[in-house]
């Protein structure tokens, strides 16, 4: 069945309403076989991104690059950044730096994904590499989180490592795209790993 390329406000429309599926893929190869596959959303390197095969080997898939926030720098380094990838076709970028900096990359019309939950580079503050939202005081923090978020204009975030009820009751909450890592099956994207769903582990 022919497909086309999701955009924001089509994802935004089908919100509660269907699932999309989104892969962390790292090469050419594997970006082919999530297009072939039916993958809706791809996470990618930004090398990858502006590789000038990326829209033939998928041209119709949803694509968002990203990297941690401290190797991009600070917000203004951020924009140049995502300005960059937009012009490569980027859909939209992951952000997980400051609020005020997805406010600035929201300003500039560029849609963008942010992170809630386990947060790698941050996870010194949610007592490290475990999961977040198990009592009541930490899923309200994650709540807090996804408002701040809608507040600055994100299009979504990536709500990783939290109890499936948890992210379930945030999903059903806001009207950002939530996209689930571990998170269980009630969020309104499944985020896997290209090893893992090829086995290559």
């Amino acid at each position: 069945m022919p497909r086309s390329r999701p955009t924001v406000a089509d994802i935004r429309a089908m919100k509660g309403r269907r699932q999309y599926t989104m892969m962390r893929v790292v090469t050419l190869e594997e970006l082919a076989a999530a297009e072939q596959a039916g993958i809706d959303m791809v996470s990618v390197p930004p090398e990858l991104m502006l590789d000038p095969r990326f829209r033939e080997a998928a041209p119709d898939i949803f694509a968002v690059p990203g990297m941690n926030f401290y190797e991009i720098g600070t917000a203004d380094d951020f924009v140049r950044w995502a300005f960059r990838l937009h012009k490569a076709s980027a859909d939209a970028v992951y952000c997980s730096a400051s609020y005020a900096t997805v406010k600035r990359l929201a300003d500039e019309g560029i849609p963008v994904i942010g992170h809630v939950g386990l947060v790698p580079s941050k996870a010194t503050w949610t007592g490290g590499f475990k999961a977040v939202g198990k009592t009541a005081e930490s899923a309200v923090r994650i709540l807090q989180a996804v408002r701040a978020y809608e507040a600055a204009g994100a299009f979504g975030a990536e709500i990783e490592v939290v109890p499936d009820r948890v992210a379930a009751a945030i999903s059903a909450r806001t009207s950002l795209f939530m996209v689930g890592m571990g998170a269980g099956p009630g969020c309104d994207c499944q985020y896997l790993f290209a090893e893992d769903v090829l086995g290559m582990n």
